[in-house]
């Protein structure tokens, strides 16, 4: 509405003239307006772009509010009182996304922004976060194959022996230490096959990350699992939302007699068409 106003001022200013019932903006009104639509228009842009009907991830979470500070930080003059304002209200209400162990491997598997948007000690978690992810996803798999295997093996025997608790023990101590040393193996790899990732020159914002992945999944697979776990979650509740309304103006009480599966594919046809 600012923008507006401003781009009409001329008008604006030339109706007011002729009515005494309202004042019209002297210079310096018009400057702290003009400074004030400047000073929102990040935000909006952030609202078009977590609005969008393409699904924003939870990838684009970290990024967007990290952008969001470094703009109100470094923009200087006009209305610095009212940044300073909007950016402790960011820094409350959002700071703490930066800790999410989630989104810090969302956004480091999705190639549009790997770990630019952290700085220092964060950027080490967040590698670290998903290195975690990949070896839950890498266990997961290793563990359903293990099940199977050992459902097809049936029951063990019963120990038989005088000496068979002291040696169990004993296997039990060798399969440990033998599965730490393994551990750490796999953690190495995971760690090579994530920096090799990291390495890959970033896509642009507007890109698709899903294509990349449909492309690359062979490459990286222990990346791609995690990517396909967590960037299949929106991050907001936008699309859903606007689903709900398109539904309520297609199902009125005027139309109430509706089938299920017509009414489906009059809101498929709404949204896609």
């Amino acid at each position: 509405m600012l923008e507006r106003l401003l781009e009409q001022r001329d008008a604006v200013t030339l109706v007011l003239t002729t009515t005494t019932a309202v004042k019209n903006l002297n210079a310096q009104q018009w400057a702290t307006a003009r400074d004030l639509a400047s000073t929102l228009q990040p935000f909006l842009d952030v609202t078009k772009e977590m609005s969008a009907a393409a699904y924003p991830t939870a990838s684009m979470i970290i990024p967007i509010v990290d952008g969001l500070r470094h703009l109100l930080q470094a923009t200087t003059g006009g209305l610095d009182v009212l940044r300073a304002i909007l950016l402790k209200n960011i820094d409350d209400r959002f700071g703490h996304v930066f800790a999410d162990e989630e989104l810090r491997a969302a956004t480091t598997v999705d190639p549009r922004f790997k770990v630019l948007s952290f700085e220092g000690d964060d950027r080490e978690k967040a590698v670290d976060a998903t290195i975690n992810f990949m070896a839950r996803e890498d266990a997961v798999n290793t563990g359903a194959s293990q099940t199977s295997s050992s459902a097809s093996a049936g029951e063990p025997t019963p120990a038989s022996s005088l000496w068979a608790k002291l040696n169990a023990a004993k296997s039990s101590n060798a399969v440990s230490a033998s599965s730490a040393t393994n551990d750490a193996a796999s953690r190495q790899i995971l760690n090579q096959q994530l920096a090799t990732y990291l390495a890959e020159p970033t896509l642009p914002h507007s890109e698709n990350p899903l294509f990349w992945w449909a492309a690359n999944r062979h490459k990286y697979p222990s990346v791609a699992a995690v990517a396909r776990r967590l960037l299949a979650v929106p991050a907001t509740s936008v699309a859903s939302e606007r689903l709900f309304s398109k539904a309520g103006n297609v199902i009125t009480k005027k139309r109430n007699r509706l089938l299920s599966a017509k009414a489906d594919s009059v809101v498929f046809c709404m949204e896609n068409l």
